[in-house]
């Protein structure tokens, strides 16, 4: 048996367990919520205001995507006269 001076550490074990985001799911589940409620006979303040802000982040997605598309198609645009000025000169 040999004699050790120093121990050595023995590894150190985690227990780490990820935890996924899935925006799409929490959204799903906030208008569930709020489709029952809504057939619960309970209207107030808080349902419409969740059901607004719903619509709001809808169309700002669509919104964007479109501002988005026309920025690509024209700097594309601009690319190629460009490219048509300095070959065709």
């Amino acid at each position: 048996m040999a004699l050790t001076f120093f121990k050595t550490a023995k590894n150190k074990k985690f227990d780490y367990k990820p935890v996924y985001y899935d925006q799409k799911k929490e959204e799903r589940n906030e208008r569930y919520r709020a489709s029952m409620e809504e057939e619960g006979g309970t209207h107030n303040e808080d349902l419409l205001r969740r059901r607004m802000q719903s619509k709001w982040k809808r169309t700002s997605g669509a919104r964007d995507k479109k501002t988005s598309n026309t920025r690509l198609i024209v700097i594309i645009m601009v690319l190629v006269l460009i490219a048509y000025w300095i070959f065709f000169r």
